[in-house]
């Protein structure tokens, strides 16, 4: 299961608890509405353009480099 999801099944669950627990609904909904805005975090990705400084594309080893971080920041 990706991060998405699992946000959006943990969003489902404090929706449902405030639909049990009408005294702490208001408590449950904000933790529900906490975890549906991971869930869009999570959809985010993030694209990065890398130049030289002559205008030209960074060179290869460059973004070979770059690759093991790729992954934190479409995360970010």
């Amino acid at each position: 299961m990706d991060r998405r999801t699992a946000c959006l099944h943990q969003a489902n669950a404090f929706r449902e608890k405030a639909l049990a627990d009408p005294e702490h609904h208001d408590q449950w909904i904000d933790e529900a509405i906490k975890w549906l805005e991971r869930a869009m975090e999570a959809s985010c990705r993030a694209v990065i353009t890398m130049e030289g400084d002559d205008g030209s594309e960074a060179p290869a080893s460059t973004i070979e480099a770059m690759a093991p971080l790729r992954r934190a920041i479409v995360r970010q």
